[in-house]
């Protein structure tokens, strides 16, 4: 089995968060684990346009993703694309992404090996939108055939995300890493996704766009309240140990790795896409949930649109 790591880079306002990004990294570096960083197209922008070489720097050795081109600015992925038809999406996601990847070749001068979604924001247009781009997969699928499976939507490898250790649960020094890694040791499948949180919240105590919550683009930056120099400290040394320990007993690889093999993908079956249209569905319409999203927002007719689509989906064999 194979295991990706990944992390979210995103925020563009907290004075600290451009180093706690770089620490980061560097904790990936040294401890020899090949992160899958999601970068926002904003974050490439802020990080060129306050001339942070050095994170940028930090993260060439690595994996990187696009994460959306704005991450919690409004409209989200699902605002944008809630009141129209198919074709009228696609050509609006086009129009937001190919902006996140001009900034991030700008900033790193290569294309995103892959795209995450933001928080819970997703549209079924995207995966059309990043064939354009060249992107051939997004992380933290909303899409499902199984509870862990890699599959095909509407062109696009579909990575859904297993496991994740939050933030506070670093800073607390909880066992969950020791959990994480049991379930690692025994989920069945060729790729298992691991999420280990943002660099923001390891240095901050909010996350860095609660002011955008229920829809509300605030007037003025709204800075959060900084972590404990020390509980940061040793949240980064509790990462540390455990992207040791993970590469101790599994093959680590950056999502674009992954996606380097030759992956075969079949037709589903119909218990897969009875699966797809109930799960696809549930997630879609708890995504709309997201605190950051506005309290009237109606995603039936991504829902709609999504499974309207159902003829699209292949999933990874594990047979070969």
């Amino acid at each position: 089995m194979q295991v990706s790591v990944f992390m979210d880079v995103e925020d563009p306002i907290n004075d600290l968060a451009d180093d706690a990004a770089r620490d980061v990294a560097e904790v990936f570096t040294k401890s020899g684990v090949r992160g899958s960083f999601c970068l926002t197209g904003e974050k490439c922008r802020t990080l060129l346009a306050r001339g942070r070489q050095d994170v940028l720097d930090a993260y060439l050795p690595h994996c990187l993703g696009l994460h959306t081109n704005t991450h919690s600015y409004h409209p989200t992925t699902m605002e944008l694309l809630a009141d129209c038809n198919y074709e009228e999406g696609c050509q609006r996601a086009l129009a937001t992404e190919t902006k996140g990847f001009d900034a991030f070749v700008a900033a790193f001068e290569k294309k995103p090996s892959f795209w995450g979604g933001a928080g819970n924001t997703w549209s079924c247009e995207i995966p059309w939108a990043l064939s354009q781009l060249g992107i051939e997969a997004y992380s933290y699928a909303l899409t499902a055939t199984s509870e862990t499976g890699v599959h095909k939507f509407n062109g696009c490898v579909a990575l859904p995300q297993a496991i994740s250790i939050g933030e506070d649960q670093w800073a607390a020094g909880y066992d969950l890493a020791e959990t994480v890694l049991d379930y690692a040791a025994h989920f069945v499948g060729p790729w298992l996704g691991i999420f280990v949180g943002h660099p923001t919240r390891f240095r901050y105590q909010q996350f860095w766009d609660y002011g955008f919550a229920n829809g509300v683009t605030p007037p003025t930056p709204q800075l959060a309240d900084e972590q404990d120099e020390a509980v940061y400290q040793a949240s980064l040394e509790r990462l540390g140990s455990f992207l040791s320990d993970l590469k101790t007993q599994f093959k680590v690889v950056g999502v674009d790795e992954f996606l380097e093999q030759e992956l075969a993908f079949r037709e589903p079956t119909l218990q897969e896409r009875e699966f797809f249209r109930e799960q696809t569905a549930a997630n879609l319409r708890s995504a709309k949930g997201w605190p950051i999203h506005r309290p009237d927002l109606d995603i039936e007719n991504i829902v709609a649109k999504t499974l309207a689509l159902e003829d699209t989906m292949r999933v990874l064999r594990t047979d070969s």
